[in-house]
């Protein structure tokens, strides 16, 4: 089923997660399988479901979409390969993620919380576009009202990267070995109280994996992007 529109109530959530898929996730493929699908089951009997849809995509050398289907149906698979094309990635991502909102908000006439989770343990490699690119799309992003979320997992990258690039929410996941509770525990308790929450949590997004004082505190541009739904305007 897939790019789903037919929504049990007017509280829609939609989720765009962004994986890294390149060879340095290598001896994490398990993980992140496993992982997926403990987040996937973690919506099973939660209220709000019916609303949320999940669209999994992977960069490497490329962007890789995947369908936006609903929570407890969405995809799991995950292999890797290649470089780090972060910085097109974001930009593929952000357009991807335009287009489904925008005929959501078509068929519905509901507007969404709208959320993308970027997961990168490194920092780009390969990339055919430019770290300005990236920080453009995050802009861009943030000012139509999706919230943005960055998770820097292992030694080599770190939520820093993350505030640098414009991410409204960052997140360090430093062992390797909490991939598993990360994904499908303490991601899965964001997202679901980002489902709850009247108004998008931006800089909070994290609340439940970190104390609330430690999350980054909302700037004037980030109070902003979450008062402006000028996309709509655009439909």
């Amino acid at each position: 089923m897939s790019n789903y529109f037919n929504f049990s109530s007017d509280r829609i959530d939609i989720f765009l997660l962004l994986l890294d898929s390149s060879t340095s996730m290598d001896d994490d493929v398990g993980n992140v399988r496993k992982g997926l699908e403990m987040f996937r089951e973690s919506f099973n009997g939660f209220y709000l479901a019916n609303s949320i849809v999940v669209s999994v995509c992977y960069f490497n050398d490329d962007f890789y979409a995947g369908e936006f289907r609903p929570v407890m149906e969405m995809d799991t698979r995950y292999s890797t390969d290649g470089k780090t094309a972060l910085n097109y990635a974001l930009v593929k991502a952000g357009e991807y993620l335009n287009t489904y909102v925008r005929e959501v908000v078509k068929r519905t006439g509901v507007t969404p919380k709208v959320t993308l989770v970027c997961f990168s343990d490194g920092h780009p490699c390969g990339d055919r576009m430019y770290t300005s690119d990236g920080q453009d799309a995050i802009k861009k992003m943030n000012y139509s009202g999706v919230t943005t979320a960055f998770a820097a997992f292992g030694g080599e990258i770190n939520a820093q990267y993350g505030k640098d690039m414009g991410f409204m929410a960052t997140i360090d996941v430093t062992n390797r070995e909490d991939l598993l509770n990360f994904l499908g525990v303490e991601l899965s308790n964001s997202c679901k109280e980002q489902s709850q929450s009247l108004k998008a949590l931006g800089a909070n997004f994290f609340s439940q994996a970190v104390e609330k004082s430690q999350s980054q505190e909302y700037s004037q541009t980030t109070a902003q992007a979450l008062e402006d739904n000028s996309w709509i305007d655009e439909i």
